[in-house]
């Protein structure tokens, strides 16, 4: 039996709640009933726009025609749209040219609003009909076109008064605030939220475990939704609208053409992160995403999770839980070896063992032998001012030119462009190197983090709540990746420790129940983990 499909359209969601959606359905459902067709009504692309053919690319359309395209919908077929608008509002050429490809494809298109039906054989015997539906197709682009002008124009306006004066584009803003009296308002326990999000990220904890804690806490999301998900926490701790940004867009994510308009305008919205915190927090975030992933167990990540590699082959060492001691225990073991695909180290590290050993080498270093100077912020800080002095010759030689481009010297005009595209790769690479240097500014100290992994260390014996040890472990973990490159696991000399080159070092025994063997490897201190030396070794170098 031929099948009719209804295709209903309309721009904004606003129209679902009018007539729009009603008046359509039941034209398309009377006029298949008369002709006693089967009806689908299933095409429905409600707030999508056809003015740059959205629908055609993204919506129920393109379901359509791809459906007609491959045979799934035979010749003969019926389209049935309230007018030829519902189809497309694009240029005329662009609108004609999906209308004549459907048609050419046997579909037969019927407008409700004027009782036309095109049809291949009706328009090869009268051709005027396509005299009408240019007429219609022009008239609904020209429209749209207008109307596309005219909003533009408005939130022109709109976001020079945002730029000027700070004034609200819209209603909508970040859910830690509120509008009053057309002034940006700050929600106290929400902003106290999304501080409390920042801070847990850089103590350590990943978005599924802050998800873990809000969740388990019972604290209501800002939408209301059935709790926190990754992707919201992930939302929070990237938007630049709490250090008080905000950037203009045009385009819709919805017709894949949304893109920054301008510059951000700064201090838009009351900063509620400070600039530290922030790009404290991206560092951390990067270093979690660049870090293995390991086994959590209910204390939390082991404090080599991300860390231990095979001295052999280079692969992570995963963890193997043989069951509770004294027989069994949780072992480091080589993932290659694990799956027999080529690295003969199977031996296994306790990890009971080597965590307390890894935390007393730390505890041994001599946090006053570390220079308080951040050699990457310092280098970035002078790649940026190199940038900067760049871009200010590139325009200083860019004006130069001025007065030739003037008299039409066509060698200083391709100059010119040829400078302005310098000039927008060197503003976008100081972009970047401005946002490392943030980043980089941001981080603590070595000798603060040394000084807070002792302090979390006490803390940790003296805890008996498991939620509190989880917390600590997890902050723990997270100083000791910030001061430890990698721990090597070999078969034979054993598991070692290597720190992360510093300006200055110095390693002294402090005491206690670990005695440790120290040497120099490529410029950077190693600890033997696994293999206590009776005669501690004093290194220092610089």
């Amino acid at each position: 039996m031929t099948k009719a499909y209804s295709y209903i359209r309309f721009s904004s969601p606003e129209q679902a709640q009018g007539d729009s959606l009603r008046r359509q359905t039941a034209k398309a459902e009377a006029w298949a009933k008369e002709r006693g067709l089967v009806l689908d009504n299933s095409l429905r692309d409600l707030g999508v726009s056809a003015y740059h053919g959205a629908n055609r690319t993204t919506g129920a359309l393109k379901s359509f025609l791809e459906m007609v395209e491959d045979g799934r919908i035979p010749r003969g077929s019926y389209l049935i749209v309230e007018s030829l608008d519902r189809i497309s509002r694009e240029a005329v050429m662009d609108a004609a040219t999906r209308l004549f490809a459907l048609i050419q494809a046997g579909i037969i298109v019927v407008t409700l609003s004027d009782g036309q039906e095109y049809s291949e054989d009706r328009l090869r015997a009268d051709w005027l009909p396509l005299v009408f539906s240019l007429i219609v197709m022009a008239r609904a682009h020209e429209e749209s076109r207008i109307k596309s002008e005219r909003v533009g124009e408005a939130w022109k306006q709109k976001k020079e008064k945002a730029r000027e004066e700070g004034k609200p584009l819209t209603p909508r803003c970040p859910e830690w605030l509120e509008i009053r009296s057309g002034a940006f308002v700050e929600r106290p326990e929400r902003v106290a939220l999304v501080r409390r999000v920042f801070q847990e990220a850089i103590d350590g904890f990943g978005r599924r475990e802050i998800v873990r804690r809000l969740n388990s806490e019972g604290i209501p999301t800002f939408r209301g939704g059935k709790g926190w998900h990754t992707s919201s926490i992930a939302k929070i701790i990237q938007s630049r609208a709490v250090l008080g940004e905000y950037q203009p867009h045009t385009g819709t994510h919805r017709n894949r053409n949304r893109k920054p308009d301008g510059e951000p305008i700064q201090n838009y919205y009351p900063p509620i992160i400070d600039d530290r915190i922030f790009w404290q927090a991206q560092a951390a975030t990067q270093g979690r995403r660049q870090a293995a992933s390991g086994r959590k167990g209910v204390s939390g990540s082991h404090l080599f999770q991300g860390l231990a590699k095979c001295a052999h082959c280079g692969a992570p060492m995963h963890i193997i839980n043989k069951g509770k001691p004294p027989k069994g225990g949780v072992y480091l073991a080589c993932s290659t070896n694990i799956r027999k695909a080529g690295c003969d180290n199977a031996r296994r590290w306790r990890v009971d063992i080597l965590e307390p050993r890894l935390i007393s080498s730390i505890d041994m270093l001599d946090q006053t032998a570390f220079s308080d100077v951040n050699d990457e912020a310092v280098q970035l800080h002078a790649k940026a001012d190199a940038l900067r002095g760049q871009i200010a010759n590139y325009e200083q030689r860019q004006r130069t030119l001025i007065p030739l481009i003037e008299l039409g010297d066509e060698a200083a005009t391709a100059r010119s462009l040829e400078i302005a595209r310098a000039i927008k790769r060197h503003r976008k690479e100081l972009k970047e190197v401005e946002e490392q240097h943030s980043t980089a500014k941001a981080e603590p100290g070595v000798a603060a983090r040394i000084m807070e992994a002792a302090s979390l260390s006490r803390q940790l014996e003296e805890s008996v709540s498991l939620e509190e040890r989880r917390e600590l472990r997890t902050r723990l973990r997270e100083i000791i990746r910030a001061i430890v490159d990698k721990v090597e696991c070999h078969q034979e000399l054993g598991a070692t420790a290597v720190f992360i080159p510093r300006t200055w070092f110095r390693v002294d025994h402090r005491g206690g129940e670990h005695r440790f063997s120290y040497k120099i490897f490529d410029n950077r201190p190693e600890v033997l983990l696994d293999q206590p030396s009776s005669d501690p070794v004093r290194i220092e170098f610089g």
